[in-house]
């Protein structure tokens, strides 16, 4: 009797790289997506196919047909696509915490805090999107009075942080009682309607 053959994990690696590569992402199970993306094989996959896995991921965490565990890890594969495609060239750092923001804001208001990561937690994310807005509050408050005669470049910035507040839009609900990361996201909220 011979003994069996065992894939090495290069192998397995090797094997998901050229599925990803061969545009059979349908192929692909939620696991081994994360798999790939975690490791430096990841950092080989196009910019498109980062869009196309992640387009791929949103659509099955939204989709009811798998269980809530799945969905889940669907909602952490398409966080580490965006993590991948902002390493890319071209990138915009505060256009692709927007993109996380809402993936992180449909698995925390379809479940609700799935675990004590911050990935998944409301304090976390409270905490992300406040982080992600490269100025301050003050600076922004400043600008929205008179945001029509700003350049375009800034017209462009406080369009983009309306964009990642409006994440936050769907879980303000839950802020109640929270901590203070979620109360500086309150303030930011509070302007977010006079932003262009």
């Amino acid at each position: 009797m011979s003994e069996p053959e065992y894939i090495s994990s290069t192998e397995k690696l090797d094997e998901w790289t050229g599925t990803f590569k061969r545009g059979h992402l349908k192929e692909v199970s939620a696991e081994e997506a994360k798999n790939i993306l975690s490791t430096p094989a990841g950092e080989d996959l196009s910019g498109a196919m980062l869009e196309e896995l992640r387009d791929m991921s949103v659509g099955k965490m939204q989709s009811s047909l798998p269980g809530k565990e799945e969905r889940i890890l669907w909602g952490e594969v398409a966080v580490l696509c965006i993590h991948r495609k902002n390493t890319g060239e071209g990138a915009n750092p505060l256009a692709s915490a927007a993109e996380e923001a809402r993936v992180r804001a449909y698995i925390i208001c379809e479940f609700g805090e799935v675990s004590c990561e911050a990935l998944w937690s409301l304090a976390g994310l409270c905490e992300f999107i406040v982080e992600s807005v490269p100025c301050s509050l003050e600076d922004v408050r400043a600008k929205v009075s008179h945001w029509r005669s700003l350049s375009r470049e800034e017209i462009l910035l406080l369009r983009r942080v309306k964009n990642l507040l409006n994440a936050a839009e769907s879980v303000k609900e839950l802020f109640r009682g929270k901590d203070e990361a979620c109360e500086a996201l309150k303030a930011w909220l509070e302007i977010r309607p006079q932003l262009p």
